[in-house]
């Protein structure tokens, strides 16, 4: 089978060919071939013949000057390297050290819990004996890839699991206390040829509930007790998946080709692209001769401008063979090749990962993912008629921007292989290429609220996951679902690990990472990390307290009913494994068709979550006033422009922000603010002091008070808040 080298020479300008692909509409016209002369005035990224689908092709990977990724890194003190990562755990043993059992040799004992406390999985058992939890590491044999816990008495071993039967010493390995309801530990193991980038146990710990332990941070929990004994404690088996890789040495990912050649004057191609493809280093990993190709795995992330304008992303990273005659022997040494003049041959094989690429100011994610699938596919099959390049160029140059005239466009990029383009929705509400379907099925609705707790109030957000495609998602709605506000801090999705110093930065965030991150560093402890693999979010202990318990009651409630039947609906629909990450060589119509119910889901939640705002700010249009002094500094100060206590204004500004469409001036309408608060509610107080304190609020007064180019997205806020309670307008303040 041919493969594609990325690594071309291109012959650029390409010219722009006709490529027998075809376009139709949504009622299966033929569109003339180009770009319609009529589009929406205001649109962004326009060429000489309207908006761009997408302005830069990339590819990145390891080039002749890419240094070491450690190099690259300066992390302050407080995010320090940790030990390098572990081997993957490859065998579980239990031993009875009541009964004079030894821990196996090369085995490692759970002794003590995260806290401190014995892990004796008897815990508290009057006749148990004391049963420990040992593991072994190594790279000799597949590594484990999940644990459990058989209920022999009531369930079935699942397909693939084996059963810990017995101890070291043959004794029976049931960990309850009598005979009748036997407890075993369970585990699956990987295939002989697993992918090299296969998930793998990689650490193992105990809990006990009743003692206030919760699973570490990145630890799944087993929800089966192992300790059935009426008198003892819960305890529960957790344990981490982390990427089981060999020997791999990083280096900064550079640039290898691009498409234009030539920058865009309004637009020039940003040097920091290649971080953002492969965020975790361009690598030279040594695999075993058997193990597999892992399927290439499809990335989003997000530029922003320092207007605050939006670049979108869309990536697939993928691996190639790597000539070991190119490599140092320093290389060598840390890949644990054989080195020197006679260097025998090995029976390992060296790879390297590389990344196409497209940088668009709109988020077609799907198509974008789509078309990028077709390449990697089209370079590693053939020979073909076309040169990949054609296609290239087609897709930049020839393919419509969907309009009001054809909303819909079908590109064919094969008989087989097609993908569709939609014309963005035109709304108030800011861009995103967010999923609120993608955060509500990850966190759930208690956790999804809390993360909205955080945002609203300005924390420092780490979202985190092993799949790459879904941080983008959950972060992106995440910065929507706050609208009216805007979040006014830094903001990377998918932050490589050469800019991970950002989580020191003294200010709010929100950002996304690699949960191997977690592997090599520690992320300061002011730091709030979600987890969207297991679903945890971890903080400090002052701020265990911020949680979605803290908002306005009934807001709240009408929040969480939603959340919760919206949840249930999506959890029933979800039929196909959670392999955001892995890209589908086949293209299948999947997303087509089950694309409405889906979008009719996306819109509901993003709707309560839109309700909610609007009720948590309602009768906030009663407190704005008009004051006569000229602008000045103190006229302006934030704390000039809302009373923490609350107090009435005769007058107000109910309907101020008409007030700039009727010929008023800004200097006669600058306008004070007053904390929207329910006195009736003073649990809730808390949460209104931590949001008027942020800089969104400040920003939002601001932008309340003067004319700003959000008035069309908060007169539509407004317009929701009139519909939601117009009834309540004078009477209610605040959200309950």
């Amino acid at each position: 089978m041919a493969k594609m080298d990325w690594q071309v020479t291109w012959d650029l300008p390409l010219p722009s060919v006709d490529v027998p692909h075809k376009q139709s509409d949504a009622e299966g016209n033929e569109p003339r071939s180009g770009i319609p002369s009529t589009q929406p005035a205001g649109w962004k990224m326009m060429d000489d013949k309207g908006p761009r689908v997408a302005d830069y092709f990339v590819v990145a990977g390891l080039t002749d000057t890419s240094k070491p990724l450690d190099e690259e890194i300066h992390f302050d003190d407080v995010c320090h390297k940790t030990a390098r990562p572990k081997a993957p755990i490859t065998d579980i043993a239990v031993v009875m050290r009541s009964l004079g059992e030894e821990v196996p040799q090369g085995y490692v004992c759970v002794e003590t819990t995260p806290s401190g406390l014995s892990a004796d999985l008897n815990s508290g058992s009057l006749m148990g004996p004391q049963i420990f939890l040992c593991y072994r590491r190594g790279r000799d044999k597949p590594p484990l890839t999940d644990l459990g816990v058989l209920y022999e008495w009531k369930e079935r071993l699942k397909q693939g699991c084996h059963i810990i039967q017995t101890t070291p010493s043959g004794r029976p390995a049931n960990i309850s206390s009598t005979s009748s309801q036997r407890i075993y530990i369970t585990y699956r193991r990987a295939p002989e040829s697993q992918p090299h980038a296969s998930l793998a146990v990689t650490d193992i710990c105990i809990i006990i509930p009743s003692k206030g332990e919760t699973p570490p941070h990145t630890f799944c929990r087993v929800d089966k007790n192992l300790n059935s004994s009426m008198w003892g404690s819960s305890v529960y088996l957790c344990y981490k998946k982390s990427v089981a890789k060999t020997n791999t040495v990083a280096y900064k990912a550079g640039l290898l080709c691009r498409y234009p050649e030539e920058d865009y004057e309004s637009f020039p191609l940003p040097e920091s692209v290649p971080l953002f493809c492969l965020p975790m280093g361009a690598t030279i990993e040594c695999w075993p001769s058997q193990t597999k190709y892992s399927l290439p795995v499809f990335s989003t992330f997000v530029l922003t401008g320092a207007s605050g304008e939006k670049v979108y992303g869309a990536a697939i990273q993928f691996y190639e063979s790597y000539p070991q005659e190119r490599l140092t022997d320093r290389q060598r040494l840390q890949l644990g090749l054989p080195t020197g003049e006679r260097r025998p041959v090995s029976s390992r094989a060296v790879h390297t990962n590389k990344c196409i690429c497209l940088l668009s100011h709109w988020p077609f994610f799907d198509a974008f993912r789509k078309f990028l699938t077709f390449l990697y596919r089209y370079s590693i099959s053939g020979p073909h008629v076309l040169p990949i390049e054609k296609h290239i160029s087609h897709f930049m140059h020839k393919v419509p921007f969907p309009s009001s005239q054809r909303p819909r466009i079908l590109v064919q990029l094969s008989p087989h292989d097609s993908l569709l383009l939609s014309q963005p929705v035109s709304s108030p509400l800011p861009l995103s290429g967010g999923r609120f379907s993608t955060l509500l099925l990850n966190l759930g609705p208690e956790n999804a609220v809390t993360l909205l707790v955080f945002a609203v109030t300005e924390h420092k957000i780490l979202v985190h996951s092993l799949r790459p495609a879904v941080l983008t998602s959950v972060t992106e709605a995440l910065v929507s679902m706050i609208f009216p506000f805007h979040w006014p801090c830094p903001y990377i999705p998918l932050c490589p690990l050469a800019l991970a110093d950002v989580l020191s930065a003294p200010c709010p965030f929100i950002v996304g990472v690699d949960s191997r991150y977690f592997d090599l560093y520690e992320p300061p402890p002011d730091v709030s990390c979600v987890d969207l693999d297991t679903n945890t979010i971890s903080q400090n202990e002052d701020k265990r307290a911020l949680t979605w318990k803290v908002l306005p009651k009934k807001a709240c409630k009408n929040l969480m009913n939603t959340l919760n039947n919206l949840y249930q609906q999506l959890a029933e629909g979800q039929q196909r494994p959670r392999e955001d990450g892995l890209m589908e060589l086949a293209m299948s119509d999947y997303d087509f068709n089950c694309g409405k119910s889906l979008q009719t889901l996306e819109l509901e939640i993003q709707e309560a979550f839109l309700r909610f705002m609007a009720a948590i700010l309602k009768g906030y249009r009663s407190y704005l006033r008009p004051i006569t002094q000229a602008p000045s500094e103190k006229a302006t100060d934030a704390s000039s422009l809302f009373d923490l206590q609350g107090g009435s204004t005769p007058g107000g500004g109910r309907s101020s922000r008409r007030s700039h469409q009727n010929g008023w001036t800004p200097s006669c309408m600058n306008r004070l603010f007053v904390l929207v608060r329910d006195r009736r509610d003073r649990s809730h107080q808390k949460f209104y002091s931590l949001m008027t304190k942020t800089q969104m609020f400040i920003r939002f007064i601001e932008e309340c008070s003067f004319v700003s180019d959000k008035d069309a997205s908060l007169a539509f806020f407004d317009d929701c808040v009139d519909k939601l309670f117009g009834t309540e307008r004078g009477t209610d303040r605040g959200g309950k």
